[in-house]
């Protein structure tokens, strides 16, 4: 831990490279792989890797090639509206952060 950098396993999105510097906060800016709380980002980006409740480092939207979609903000009650893989629209609090992108690995599947 030097000069504030971490060295940190992520799941990787499709376009980040070896040695690429992840930003995560509000203030990152809106690049794939970066780290950002669903309220910072524009309805409909595509995102994965999204956290159910605020803090627990990301259990949707994981597996290879899936991403989630951000549908809506409601800024009164602090709720954001994100579209999933299965197609489920879930509210979720816009504190929550997600990585921009798609999961790594999109063609995993076909023979």
């Amino acid at each position: 831990y030097r000069y504030k950098l971490q060295k940190m396993t992520f799941i990787a999105s499709e376009g980040t490279y070896t040695g690429q510097f992840i930003y995560c906060g509000k203030k990152a800016s809106l690049t794939i792989g970066n780290v950002l709380p669903l309220g910072s980002m524009p309805e409909g980006t595509i995102i994965c890797n999204v956290e159910s409740k605020t803090g627990d480092r990301g259990t949707l939207a994981r597996a290879s090639g899936n991403y989630a979609t951000i549908i809506a903000h409601n800024p009164d009650t602090g709720k954001s509206r994100v579209k999933l893989p299965s197609g489920y629209k879930k509210t979720l609090p816009s504190a929550c952060r997600a990585t921009v992108g798609v999961v790594a690995g999109g063609g995993r599947i076909d023979k």
